[in-house]
């Protein structure tokens, strides 16, 4: 598997809103059948995203004979990522109050606990596929598994396919604690959205910054090498 797709699945395993949804459906009153129905309708929706990606970018450098989209792509994601990156380092240093009265007063409810209550299957299974909606992150992974399968659809549809297990390796985890330890899983997963709601706007600066610098460097040296 290329070695920049599998780093990028490792950091989007604890990814905010779907920790918060996994912690709402374990605290209902039949999270293993929404564990299930979550994790089924989010990889259903994720695989059909990466497979159709794929597929075409495969395609379309089989027709051109050249992988020169895949640096501009590189550095566009890039860009974007720094934006962002930018945006959210604004943010969380503005002295103005209304940035900060935005938060979430303590003890109550996220906007994902209030959707999620009285979740029904279906629910569950939307929420799969809202808190997994691709991102700069599994856009860039997908560039990147496109070149290192070199043209081989298989090996490409392989990585795809180990991608998604990675990035729902949480909810993986969670289901098979929700059958045997459910108070553990709801402790474990307490604990991390606690952890990275506290210390949310740094680590998106940081993850985006770092995201971002990386894809425009490397893109940008290879098309320097390309010409």
């Amino acid at each position: 598997m290329s070695t920049e797709a599998l780093v990028l699945a490792l950091s989007a395993v604890l990814r905010p809103t779907a920790l918060a949804a996994l912690f709402a459906i374990l605290a209902s009153r039949d999270p293993r059948r929404l564990l299930t129905a979550y994790l089924v309708g989010g990889l259903v929706f994720t695989l059909a995203v990466g497979t159709l990606v794929v597929v075409l970018l495969q395609g379309l450098n089989a027709r051109t004979a050249t992988t020169s989209s895949r640096p501009v792509l590189d550095v566009v994601l890039g860009v974007a990522a720094l934006g962002y990156a930018v945006a959210a380092l604004a943010r969380w240093q503005s002295p103005w109050p209304l940035s900060r009265g935005t938060e979430r007063p303590p003890g109550e409810p996220t906007w994902m606990q209030r959707r999620l209550q009285g979740l029904t299957v279906r629910g569950a299974a939307g929420a799969g596929v809202l808190t997994h909606l691709p991102g700069l992150t599994y856009l860039a992974a997908l560039n990147a598994i496109v070149a290192s399968a070199a043209g081989a659809v298989v090996d490409g549809l392989v990585q795809v396919a180990v991608y998604n297990a990675i990035w729902f390796s949480t909810a993986i985890v969670a289901l098979v604690l929700a059958v045997h330890r459910p108070q553990v899983a709801r402790e474990v997963l307490e604990r991390l959205v606690a952890w990275i709601r506290a210390h949310r706007r740094p680590i998106t600066v940081v993850f985006f910054g770092a995201l971002g610098a990386y894809l425009v460097v490397t893109g940008t040296v290879d098309l320097i090498t390309r010409a």
